[in-house]
């Protein structure tokens, strides 16, 4: 197989991983979020202090930078890491060495992925690939 082929997997592998991931990170900050204001809401009507319900939505706001955060790190770059992969960037080659990198310790299709990427991305086909590409894009076939 050629490296356009393997470039498209990955970029195909990288989309999906993106999607996924990001769709369980919000739906987990959705979820925080829920909870912690219904706890303080639940507790300033057991306690009769008001003071209870504001501590439930400061740590639903917490939950939900914090969570923030994580899909900042682990979400857009793969995602955009997809995108320069797919269209044949020329940074696309750093971006998916960084996607690939980010994916491994999300055992185990992150780890497959992980691997595959940096194979392919440092195999000689993969460096060929994108030592010829300008910033232009570059038709996939």
């Amino acid at each position: 197989m050629s490296e356009t082929p393997h470039n498209k997997i990955l970029a195909i592998g990288f989309a999906a991983f993106a999607v996924i991931v990001g769709g369980t990170f919000l739906l987990l900050m959705l979820t925080s979020l829920g909870v912690f204001v219904a706890l303080g809401f639940t507790m300033a009507n057991e306690t009769g202090d008001s003071t209870q319900a504001g501590i439930g939505i400061l740590g639903g706001i917490i939950a939900l930078v914090f969570y923030g955060v994580l899909f900042a790190i682990f979400v857009f770059p793969v995602a955009w890491a997809s995108w320069t992969l797919f269209r044949l960037r020329s940074r696309a080659r750093f971006w998916g060495i960084v996607a690939a990198i980010l994916v491994l310790p999300l055992f185990p299709l992150g780890t497959a992925l992980g691997v595959y990427g940096l194979w392919f991305l440092f195999s000689e086909p993969g460096k060929q690939l994108y030592s010829h590409v300008n910033s232009a894009a570059l038709p996939i076939r």
